[in-house]
């Protein structure tokens, strides 16, 4: 196919600014101090609405990816827009906490997990050449969602309290996603830009060029690829779900300072979807996430004995970097290792690891904060965490070498 009949760069702006209504999601902590004031309801609770959110982030993002696989991601994005932003207007109607698990947590949170795999599996789809990067911009519309919306948020519910702001985010986002709903294509089947060549490589690692999610599982590398996901995305997670509390409690923050340092957290992540996506095309992806959790534990280290807010920064943004470098890194490996056909689905089980951190780190932050008073505590979790995670990604490495060999390339090799 060429390029001309598809303006791939508009379909990847439209796909990033419907991500960034969707990154709200992360934008949690400005929402939950105010819903505790106004009902009287406690850490804990208002932190499993987070991990409920992003708890179910495997069964929503492979129904989302099984849409997009099967129906385009415009498709994807109508019916996930649809949850998402209607999810957000009956959020601010609830007046129980249960209510709020399943407004937020489940019916915005499955939307907005529809829309981001819709588009990232199309992009990926539309970016042959440059994967890393696409993926990474793309992710990076997510991350921007809690940057952009955090001040903005706060001085809503100053102005208006926090269920009209939920209302009146949820009208917004819905002229917003409808309207880049016209700019999507569906990715057609071995869409090839104008003007590259494709390197000489007949089958993936596995191969065979598109595995379906059934043999994926069976395949011991992608194992070590869901620990990965669990420990590179958990302590990110956790600092995004109480960046806001933690900057109050630990560093006496009003709340508003607390929002811009989650928008700061949250540019982070955006910058680190980006350069740890394009780092990774040039110097392989194993490589690139072997320095990701190297930058994570010394950031961990440094929030759990830093008593300055520039320390706590640096921290934020360090583990903030790391969080959105995974979500960058991760659909290169998926697309590489079983192809693009099934990528949507593939995709979506490999969220599992997402899921798994979003139940432990946010809920035991909040727990070690009622159990101590502190967070200190918890972030020592996560270090633990990060260096498990370094053993795994040495275990996919030499899994990965194994596969390399069995299955070598014919002319350039793909980036591991």
């Amino acid at each position: 196919m060429s390029e001309q009949h598809y303006n791939r760069w508009a379909i990847l702006i439209a796909a990033i600014i419907t991500n960034i209504c969707c990154g709200t999601l992360y934008a949690w902590s400005v929402f939950a101090n105010p819903l505790g004031q106004l009902f009287g309801w406690a850490a804990p609770a208002l932190a499993l609405a987070f991990t409920i959110n992003h708890g179910l982030s495997p069964v929503a993002s492979t129904a989302g990816g099984f849409i997009q696989d099967k129906l385009g991601a415009r498709n994807g994005m109508i019916i996930g827009g649809l949850m998402f932003t209607i999810g957000l207007v009956l959020t601010g109607m609830v007046t129980k906490v249960g209510m709020l698990y399943l407004t937020y947590s489940v019916l915005a949170g499955t939307g907005g997990a529809f829309i981001y795999c819709a588009n990232l599996g199309n992009t990926v789809k539309f970016f042959p050449d440059k994967r890393g990067l696409a993926s990474g911009l793309c992710a990076a519309g997510y991350g921007c969602g809690a940057m952009i919306v955090a001040p903005i948020a706060s001085a809503l519910i100053i102005k208006y309290g926090v269920l009209a702001t939920f209302q009146i985010l949820g009208a917004v986002f819905f002229v917003i996603i409808a309207a880049c709903c016209f700019v999507v294509k569906k990715a057609p089947a071995g869409y090839k830009p104008a003007g590259w060549t494709p390197p000489a490589v007949t089958v993936n690692k596995t191969g065979d060029n598109n595995v379906i999610w059934h043999k994926m599982i069976r395949d011991a590398a992608w194992w070590m690829v869901l620990m990965m996901m669990f420990c590179g995305t958990m302590s990110g997670l956790m600092i995004l779900a109480h960046a806001s509390p933690i900057g109050q409690l630990m560093y006496n923050l009003t709340p508003m300072k607390a929002a811009f340092f989650v928008s700061i957290i949250s540019l982070a992540n955006v910058l680190g979807r980006i350069g740890f996506g394009g780092l990774s095309d040039r110097i392989g992806r194993s490589n690139t996430i072997m320095v990701m959790y190297v930058v994570s534990a010394v950031s961990l280290l440094n929030l759990t004995f830093t008593a300055n807010v520039a320390g706590f920064v640096a921290s934020g943004i360090g583990v903030g970097a790391v969080f959105g470098g995974f979500m960058g890194t991760m659909p290169g490996i998926i697309s590489e290792r079983y192809g693009l056909k099934n990528f949507g689905v593939n995709y979506g089980i490999t969220f599992i690891g997402l899921s798994m951190a979003a139940l432990t780190g946010p809920l035991s932050a909040a727990k070690v904060r009622v159990a101590t008073g502190s967070y200190d505590t918890a972030f020592l979790i996560a270090l633990g965490v990060n260096i498990a995670g370094l053993v795994f990604a040495a275990l996919f490495r030499l899994l990965d070498k194994r596969s390399n060999a069995e299955f070598p390339a014919t002319a350039k090799p793909v980036n591991s």
